[in-house]
């Protein structure tokens, strides 16, 4: 089972937490091989990561990516790391005709095994729809039609035989300026009718609460879906600006991500954490804590 993340030398971190929840969940560890794009990573943290993975079992091989090809691309807020899933192609072995790509502010509650097994019906790719941000997403004429980037299950024959990658920074260098997420802009236009749609608890976005509370009418079909995904997520994915890692985070599974830290080289205090918040900004978080809670409790474990 291929398993693909892309970090910078600060993300590492995050990449080994996303690494320690899949070996956790994972029937054999031993079937896991983690390919880790770079485009700087030290060679002190390339040794933790490896003494990390290899102790559990699973392998890892962490591949340097020259980033030139990237130079002149509008990436906005987001550095060059965001967009190495575009180069993959280009770097990842032969043997590897499939692939599930992982962003590093994910989450991942069960084994991997039933996603890679999915059927990808002759599509070079398989993502859930994006409902985080629910104005973009209700102004649009078929919200299905957009997916989030975050959780991808490839098909690396067809994304190579396509050539999604190069068509993807063929439309970066035409409308990056346009582009507000340019990476997944970028593939929603290049995978319109190439795309198959996960369910939504292989990528649960924090917008899903709301939407199974509120019934938003461009969601109202996927309600029940919804509803299963709130139940038992499969990966939890940390949308939005604010981390599990920011002491303001008020996710609801905030916590698993920082236990799921102390199995990593880098594992989070919380009391020091904690301990950098200002008091309005601890009384903020006083205040929201029993809707986390009441989020939380929703999930059945």
């Amino acid at each position: 089972m291929n398993i693909v993340l892309s970090a910078d030398e600060s993300y590492a971190r995050y990449g080994a937490v996303v690494m320690a929840s899949i070996i956790d969940n994972a029937v054999d560890p031993s079937q896991v091989r983690f390919f880790m794009l770079t485009p700087d990573m030290g060679e002190e943290t390339k040794h933790r990561l490896h003494a990390f993975v290899e102790d559990s079992g699973a392998g890892i091989d962490i591949i340097d990516v020259d980033v030139q090809t990237l130079k002149g691309l509008k990436v906005g807020r987001f550095g060059p790391a965001a967009l190495l899933r575009l180069l993959m192609h280009r770097y990842l072995p032969d043997d590897c005709a499939r692939v599930i790509y992982l962003d590093c502010d994910v989450l991942v509650r069960s084994d991997l095994s039933a996603l890679w097994a999915m059927p990808l019906h002759g599509h070079a790719a398989a993502a859930a729809m994006d409902i985080c941000n629910t104005s973009i997403s209700a102004t649009r004429p078929n919200p299905d039609d957009y997916f989030n980037s975050g959780v991808m299950l490839i098909d690396l024959a067809a994304w190579r035989s396509r050539h999604v990658g190069e068509r993807a920074l063929a439309y970066l260098e035409q409308n990056g300026d346009n582009a507000w997420y340019p990476d997944q802009d970028a593939l929603n236009h290049v995978l319109a009718k190439d795309c198959y749609q996960l369910p939504p608890e292989w990528n649960f976005q924090p917008t899903a609460y709301r939407a199974v509370k509120r019934h938003y009418p461009h969601l109202y079909k996927h309600q029940a879906s919804l509803e299963t995904a709130v139940r038992d997520p499969r990966i939890v994915h940390f949308i939005g600006a604010v981390k599990p890692w920011h002491p303001t985070c008020v996710h609801p599974f905030q916590e698993d991500f920082i236990a799921y830290s102390s199995h990593t080289p880098w594992p989070i205090d919380r009391k020091t954490l904690m301990s950098s918040l200002s008091w309005p900004e601890r009384m903020r978080r006083v205040l929201k804590q029993l809707k986390v809670r009441r989020r939380r409790r929703l999930t059945a474990s």
